[in-house]
């Protein structure tokens, strides 16, 4: 088995840091292209507690993520990895994810355990079992 696309979600967290890296090395291998996405949560309208604060501030975290992703393209542009980035607003990470690995031609996802959701004791986080539950393609999660 190849891995020509490999897709890692990223967060920020110590998690997802190691498995860029994790990604990096088997990219490294087979010579495969790395699409790296933060997904960046924005309420919809309807739900309790929405105000017009949050349609702002999205737009600053978009910066941030862009900053942050930016800096993991340098990184991995010495390897000689092609690495695409986005930072992609929506309603729900786990949706957001499997739609664009379905229907991406993704060969692998990885993506760490756990993430930025603060739930400490869960053995994995909420995103990762979503998105190995139905993402399309292999799940590889790392700790």
């Amino acid at each position: 088995m190849t891995f020509s696309h490999i897709f890692v979600p990223y967060d920020g967290s110590n998690y997802s840091k190691h498995a860029f890296h994790t990604a990096l090395e088997i990219a490294l291998k087979f010579g495969s292209k790395i699409t790296i996405a933060t997904c960046l949560y924005q309420p919809s309208e309807d739900e309790p507690f929405y105000t017009s604060e949050h349609a702002t501030a999205i737009g600053s975290l978009k910066e941030n993520a862009i900053t942050e992703l930016t800096k993991l393209q340098k990184m991995a542009a010495a390897s000689k990895i092609t690495i695409v980035a986005h930072a992609i607003s929506c309603t729900s990470v786990v949706e957001a994810i499997v739609t664009f690995v379905n229907s991406n031609k993704v060969d692998l996802v990885v993506m760490g355990t756990r993430g930025q959701t603060g739930f400490k004791p869960l053995l994995m986080g909420s995103v990762s079992v979503g998105v190995s539950q139905h993402a399309i393609c292999p799940i590889l999660l790392v700790k």
